[in-house]
């Protein structure tokens, strides 16, 4: 088995830790003949039977590598590989666990921190453009009309932001690195605390930069998930991976000086985990 990082930084390191972790907490009986190396790294491994790819340089260059193992990347956003995937016909057997999250989640949070809010808003860039219909229903699921503006660029993400906080009662900040670029986002924070606008965002980053809560899967939650899906090729039982999905388990995470300064007292993290957690299950 191989693990393979896309750089040098702190993330890639704890989803490596926490596949390593468990790994061995999942049966003493495997091959734990194992080599981490990071991308820019001399090659070596080439006769491993399976590769988990950290981060998406990593990703595409265990996909396009000439030795053919199976590929499972982690930590890549889904668009990004689904594109590869599309890109790279003739690629060994090979899946993913993304760096996104599920909408339904941020709208389920969002629900759980704000219950009387009706009007959601929500800026989409090329990518989410294409899941549009998806995104209305995970919105009506959760009990919102949708306020969905859309953008090609920051330059004209720049220009819906101010329509978006002011017609909405509260917005997601979604992945889609084409509109919010960390200068847009820091427009949209910046914005919505002006307007007393709770802003839902998908990293604990955007926590910390002001948005009231985000919902998340840490690096040891997707290591421990790309172990579990691995196991079979190191049991020696196949050859299969599950398909690519979004990571199974996350966290949430809220900035209480943010939400009280908005009028805001949400219950504790644990609870807000209980209440997201029990509307997806009823939205099945």
């Amino acid at each position: 088995m191989e693990l393979l990082l896309s750089g040098a930084e702190t993330v890639y390191d704890r989803v490596a830790d926490a596949i390593q972790a468990q790994i061995q907490r999942l049966d003493d009986e495997f091959d734990h003949t194992l080599i981490r190396r990071r991308l820019d790294a001399t090659a070596q491994g080439d006769d491993v039977s399976v590769r988990v790819a950290i981060g998406l340089a990593a990703c595409k260059a265990a996909v396009r590598a000439r030795a053919r193992p199976a590929v499972l990347c982690a930590l890549v956003p889904k668009a990004d590989f689904m594109a590869l995937a599309h890109d790279t016909p003739k690629a060994p057997t090979v899946s993913a666990i993304y760096l996104d999250q599920p909408i339904a989640r941020q709208f389920s949070l969002a629900r759980a921190l704000v219950p009387n809010a009706s009007q959601a808003g929500l800026l989409a860039g090329p990518r989410l453009q294409q899941s549009r219909g998806a995104i209305i229903s995970a919105a009506r699921a959760a009990g919102f009309t949708l306020n969905l503006l859309t953008a090609q660029d920051e330059r004209t993400a720049a220009a819906a932001i101010q329509p978006l906080v002011t017609d909405s009662e509260l917005i997601l900040a979604v992945y889609d690195p084409t509109v919010l670029t960390p200068t847009s986002a820091k427009w949209l924070l910046h914005l919505a605390y002006k307007r007393q606008r709770p802003v839902i965002g998908f990293s604990r980053a955007y926590v910390d930069a002001g948005a009231i809560a985000a919902v998340f899967s840490t690096p040891e939650q997707i290591g421990t998930q790309a172990a579990r899906a691995i196991a079979p090729f190191l049991r020696r039982q196949g050859s299969g991976l599950p398909p690519p999905s979004y990571p199974s388990d996350f966290a949430v995470a809220v900035n209480r000086p943010v939400a009280a300064a908005l009028g805001l007292a949400p219950p504790s993290d644990e609870q807000l985990m209980r209440e997201v957690a029990a509307q997806l299950k009823a939205a099945l």
